[in-house]
């Protein structure tokens, strides 16, 4: 891709066969109307309904998408490190497969593509999209990033866009749903200009979430420990 505004959209999806169809049909939709050379990858992460098959079965209706499977399920931030590596486009943004995001929040995000080394989207009136238990792990999360990073930043988990080549130069250690507040937070100190865009969330209408699974848990407090580490590191 020659376009200065070329776009790797990721989309992880572990059995999301419910989902992913009307995911890449909002993504889809939101990319046409842009002025953007764009690939979508779609990786599936080890998924046992079926989902890469819809995908490839799909596949037509989307343009420029292709897929690519994990031989097993190896986690969120495992998954969209395959897809960093896979990347054509100058800029990558991750969307996920669970249809979260309508094509009307998607396109004013994506729009904003390269105005700012980092787009970081957050999600707006959270307490009315989301179940409370989600909504309370998330604010507590994105307070504990900021007091550890000392920013104002509103989210971390959202979606972002990052320029590729400072995705392809990290290392990210987290595997789990951590991973994004690392990837952000390293981006932001290899970047110099960020930007905040408002999103309206959609609660996901089928399947349950992933992201209260042990190991996922575990995964966030260890990409905590690392981020006040790397911290202090660069503090002394």
């Amino acid at each position: 891709m020659t376009d200065p505004r070329s776009l790797s959209v990721i989309v992880p999806a572990y059995c999301e066969a419910q989902n992913i169809v009307a995911t890449l049909e909002n993504v889809t939709t939101a990319l046409a109307a842009l002025p953007l050379t764009c690939e979508i990858l779609v990786i599936d992460d080890g998924s046992t309904d079926g989902t890469a098959d819809l995908v490839r079965a799909n596949a037509a209706r989307f343009g420029n998408v292709r897929v690519v499977s994990n031989i097993r399920n190896m986690g969120f931030g495992w998954t969209y490190r395959r897809g960093v590596e896979l990347a054509a486009g100058d800029y990558i943004v991750m969307v996920h497969g669970d249809n979260a995001w309508s094509a009307e929040t998607l396109r004013p995000f994506l729009r904003r593509t390269g105005d700012a080394d980092v787009v970081i989207g957050y999600t707006i009136d959270m307490w009315k999209s989301r179940r409370w238990n989600r909504t309370l792990a998330s604010k507590t999360f994105t307070l504990l990033v900021n007091r550890i990073t000392r920013r104002r930043l509103h989210y971390y988990n959202g979606l972002q866009i990052h320029p590729a080549r400072v995705l392809k130069g990290m290392t990210i250690e987290s595997t789990g749903y951590g991973f994004q507040a690392e990837v952000l937070t390293k981006s932001l100190r290899a970047t110099q200009t960020y930007l905040e865009v408002p999103m309206t969330l959609m609660e996901r209408q089928h399947g349950d979430s992933k992201a209260f699974r042990v190991r996922n848990v575990v995964d966030v407090a260890r990409t905590l420990a690392r981020l006040y580490s790397l911290e202090h590191r660069l503090a002394e």
